[in-house]
């Protein structure tokens, strides 16, 4: 394992770890407000809350068909956007439903991480582009579950090519500024000298976020 192959490891995690979400929020900003015509972030989670309700839980209070789960909503990420409230729904006695949750007053995209934003997009923003969203969660799962943080240049140049493309397409959509901004990141990332002290923190950081991946994963199978 060279120097270099841990640093190309460490630029393709901060583009996926870093620049993605900051385009991702904006994508969903811009959809809840400008396509779906939300008043506000928590009023369009509001309106799609029963289905988000469905990719965390495997019941419900009403009687429609358990959607597909292939991608989950973790409990953890579910308490990031919604709160507990005091509903007197009698079927919510029994069992949880999303009439005893309200979404976090003045919540905003900034709580959402890359794998947050990824799930909201794919299940809720109907018309963007979700080839372009599968292509940021397969690089993210290849680098999560990679056995070493190293890249070869060949896969690196491969996985930066297919982000680049994927995460400036969502940006363009959304406007000429996010683009501008996001090719900006891109490039200033791509150039970036990689300290050995922060690449030891970025790989402490992708093994956390493992670990909590792999907990979850284990807890959904009680849920």
């Amino acid at each position: 394992m060279s120097r270099d192959d841990e640093a190309r490891y460490g630029r393709v995690c901060l583009l996926v770890l870093n620049v993605c979400p900051f385009t991702l929020r904006q994508v969903i900003d811009d959809y809840s407000l400008r396509h779906a015509g939300s008043l506000s972030l928590c009023d369009f989670l509001e309106k799609n809350k029963h289905s988000l309700f469905h990719l965390y839980a495997k019941k419900c209070c009403c009687k429609h068909p358990q959607q597909n789960r292939s991608t989950q909503m973790y409990k953890s990420q579910w308490d990031s956007l919604f709160m507990q409230n005091t509903s007197s729904c009698q079927k919510g006695k029994q069992i949880d439903c999303p009439c005893k949750y309200d979404c976090k007053p003045g919540i905003t995209t900034k709580v959402m991480d890359v794998t947050l934003c990824c799930l909201v997009i794919n299940n809720i923003c109907p018309g963007v582009d979700v080839n372009h969203i599968k292509t940021i969660r397969e690089i993210r799962n290849k680098l999560i579950h990679a056995e070493s943080a190293c890249l070869d240049l060949l896969t690196f140049n491969g996985y930066m090519n297919r982000l680049k493309t994927a995460i400036c397409q969502l940006a363009k959509n959304v406007s000429a500024t996010l683009h501008t901004d996001t090719v900006k990141m891109i490039s200033e990332l791509e150039n970036r000298l990689m300290d050995p002290v922060e690449l030891r923190e970025l790989r402490n950081l992708i093994i956390d976020v493992k670990r909590f991946t792999d907990l979850e994963t284990v807890r959904i199978g009680f849920h």
